[in-house]
């Protein structure tokens, strides 16, 4: 169970745009595949899911930012 929600996370954050490379994740799915336990597994799949939780939360505050600068603009206007 485990190793397919890895997988499909890997996969899945592999393709986005913000994502790391796909040197990255070949790497990283690579050594959970072989060389990884359940512990090790486990705290990898979370590391991954906190950083592009990060990585989205920034991008949508950046997203905020842009338009409520432009709202501001308008204001003036």
């Amino acid at each position: 169970m485990i190793k397919t929600m890895v997988f499909l996370f890997l996969l899945l954050f592999a393709t986005h745009a913000t994502a790391k490379g796909n040197t990255y994740y070949k790497a990283t799915l690579v050594h959970v595949l072989t060389e990884c336990n359940t512990e090790c597994k486990k705290r990898i799949f979370e590391d991954e899911v906190h950083k592009s939780f990060y990585i989205l939360m920034d991008a949508i505050l950046n997203q905020v930012r842009f338009e409520l600068s432009l709202k501001q603009k308008e204001s003036y206007d």
